[in-house]
């Protein structure tokens, strides 16, 4: 089993600025030369919190007797979500709100985000792995009898979840990294997907708000007056049974 791992933090054992050790030597120099060699396991990713040590094929614990669980596990999953909260948890204080965190954590280590915020009475799901169907709506119905404003982010590992929000509900918001920041992606009924930078949304009183929204609402219920409407033409041309005769008795 090898000690060494890609993922680590660099603000300290309990931080969440996370960074990936590229796997060609040039690349990890200049990680390596940026961060002038402060990483740490993240305890925030489910790490140990000791120090890190870049190597030839990636971090290692500097104290090689440390026990961490990352020593024979892959942290990449682990690590995937705080690649996304400092950017959601700022955007949402950039609105003046004090967003509350919490992670769930899958069976693969994957680990979800669940950001609650009281101001609106709202709660983002940020999914970043695939869920059973039976576990999103537990989790979705249970967010709906808390919340006034439930919204699911649905990250590159749940696109599928996004795909079949969008064909029940009309929409679904996707979640990615561009550069530095994140942006969103407005899928609708049609499968057509409009992407936003996040700093151009908004959670407001009536929910999340981002451009394509509204259009993507209005493609849903045009979609649906056309089902309808097809649906009352094929009754209307169907065979009627053989005429009842009655006879006298």
């Amino acid at each position: 089993m090898s000690s060494e791992l890609r993922w680590a933090v660099t603000d300290g054992p309990a931080g969440t600025h996370a960074v990936e050790l590229p796997a060609d030597p040039a690349g990890a120099r200049l990680v390596v030369t940026h961060y002038r060699g402060r990483f740490w396991c993240s305890t925030h990713a489910g790490g140990c919190g000791e120090r890190l040590v870049a190597g030839a094929r990636g971090f290692r614990h500097a104290d090689t007797a440390a026990w961490c669980r990352f020593a024979e596990a892959d942290a990449g999953p682990a690590y995937e979500h705080l690649r996304y909260e400092p950017a959601l948890t700022a955007w949402l204080a950039e609105q003046g709100f004090g967003p509350r965190t919490r992670t769930l954590q899958a069976p693969d280590g994957a680990v979800d985000l669940q950001i609650v915020v009281d101001e609106v009475d709202a709660v983002l799901e940020v999914q970043l792995a695939p869920l059973p169907d039976v576990a999103w709506r537990e989790r979705d119905d249970a967010d709906r009898a808390q919340h006034r404003h439930v919204t699911w982010l649905y990250g590159p590992g749940a696109e599928s979840a996004a795909v079949t929000e969008a064909a029940v509900r009309g929409l679904a918001l996707e979640l990615r990294r561009q550069n530095r920041g994140l942006i969103v992606g407005v899928r609708d009924v049609d499968e057509r997907v409009r992407w936003v930078p996040l700093s151009s949304c908004r959670l407001t009183p009536d929910g999340f708000a981002a451009p394509g929204v509204e259009q993507a609402r209005a493609v849903h219920r045009r979609r649906t007056t056309e089902r309808r409407t097809a649906a009352r033409r094929v009754a209307g041309h169907a065979p009627t049974g053989p005429e009842q005769l009655t006879f006298p008795v």
